[in-house]
């Protein structure tokens, strides 16, 4: 039986009635030392917390749910919870949910943020799960350390060029801030809704990148080229299950093919994703009209 869990927290420097949006990235502990990473994007408004958690960013069970809780700035208080699951790459007829509940606190030294704390996390029936520690910190602070780092291994003359080129701590840190889809990953959504806009573009450089797209079996779009202006598409999904995949034609003329996607419901909330794909290579999405996983 595997179990995955989302974390999220907050950390907020806020006037009343202002809304601010704030990033972190940090790692869970489990109870046997094992560590997962996670990443966390939410708004804050009057002490109320809203938005969403990433477990296993970028790796083989990347998952993403929304999470709501509530900040007491006067003794750093935090609480939060995760509400629903939005999507995962796991095999979802296989996985036990286990939704997590923290209490916490935040701690702030110089300007330098941080929390942490422990978690609790339950089954559906309120069971308890799993247990334990997490850490985090700022995105961007994050992200600062990295290219500070790298500079220091560019200027030094104790590095071998050669290190320094498998050096790639670019890399560390977009293990945690994207999340990209490789070839042959299969993402899963609870979509209880007939309604469904998928909106496909390049949102970088266009480099003649030629795609399919397949719904239900059926392609739908024959070596289409995304572009920078958004290609819109309303869809009906009757089945129990639907299926859309994306499938690379070429690499265009700087590989991989990548195609910007969103998915977004019929009131409004947006899933965002990124394809990065070699020739022949596809991704799928599974859009489940409820969990199958659930006894209900």
């Amino acid at each position: 039986m595997r179990i995955y869990i989302t974390v999220g927290f907050l950390l907020a420097n806020f006037f009343i009635g202002w809304t601010q949006e704030y990033e972190y990235l940090g790692l869970l502990k489990l109870p046997d030392s094992s560590l997962m990473t996670y990443k966390v994007s939410f708004d804050v408004e009057k002490g109320k917390i809203k938005g969403y958690s990433y477990t296993d960013l970028n790796g083989e069970h990347e998952t993403k749910s929304s999470i709501v809780g509530t900040f007491n700035d006067k003794d750093n208080h935090i609480t939060f919870r995760e509400v629903d699951m939005i999507y995962t790459k796991s095999k979802i007829t296989k996985l036990d949910f286990c939704y997590l509940y923290v209490d916490g606190t935040l701690r702030k030294l110089n300007n330098r943020a941080s929390i942490n704390g422990h978690f609790q996390s339950y089954y559906d029936d309120l069971t308890p799960c799993l247990r334990g520690e997490i850490e985090m910190n700022v995105a961007e602070r994050i992200n600062q350390r990295i290219q500070k780092s790298k500079r220091k291994i560019n200027r030094s003359n104790r590095v071998a060029d050669s290190i320094k080129e498998k050096i790639n701590l670019d890399k560390m840190y977009n293990r945690y801030s994207k999340n990209a889809l490789q070839g042959g990953e299969t993402v899963s959504l609870i979509w209880p809704d007939e309604y469904l806009k998928l909106v496909i573009w390049d949102d970088g450089e266009e480099d003649n990148d030629q795609i399919d797209l397949i719904i239900n079996g059926n392609k739908i779009l024959n070596g289409f080229v995304p572009v920078n202006k958004k290609k819109e598409m309303e869809l009906t999904l009757i089945d129990p299950i639907n299926t859309i995949s994306i499938q690379a034609i070429n690499e265009g003329q700087k590989p991989p093919n990548t195609a910007k996607v969103q998915l977004i419901k019929k009131n409004g909330e947006v899933v965002d994703l990124v394809s990065q794909l070699k020739k022949g290579e596809k991704v799928t999405f599974m859009f489940y009209k409820k969990n199958p996983y659930s006894p209900n």
